[in-house]
C-alpha cells in the first residue's frame, strides 16, 4: 500500500494521487514448482510526490530493485550550463 514518498529521504504522506507521479512496476519472481515454464509476476506500485517528481524518476532492475535515479535533463540546458559555467 502506498503512503508516502518513494524518494527515501522525503517524508511526504500520500494524501492524493494527483501530487506527484505515481509508478507502476511489474517484477518477476523465479518460476513457481508449478508451473516452472512461467515466472510468477507481481505489480507494484510506487508514489514520487510533486517535487521529487519533477527532479527525480524511479527505476527498476532486477539486481537492485527500485531505485530513486535524477532525471536526465534535456541535452540543451546541459549544454547551457556547460557553456556558463566555462
Amino acid at each position: 500500500m502506498l503512503s508516502k514518498c518513494a524518494n527515501p529521504s522525503c517524508d511526504t504522506p500520500l494524501h492524493y494521487l494527483r501530487d506527484g507521479k505515481v509508478f507502476q512496476v511489474e517484477m518477476m519472481n523465479r518460476p513457481v514448482p508449478i508451473d516452472e515454464r512461467k515466472p510468477l509476476r507481481r505489480v507494484e506500485h510506487f508514489w514520487l510526490c510533486g517535487p521529487c517528481s519533477e527532479s527525480q524518476t524511479l527505476s527498476y532492475d532486477e539486481r537492485n530493485g527500485v531505485q530513486v535515479l535524477p532525471k536526465a535533463q534535456p541535452r540543451t540546458q546541459a549544454l547551457m550550463r556547460r557553456a556558463a559555467a566555462s
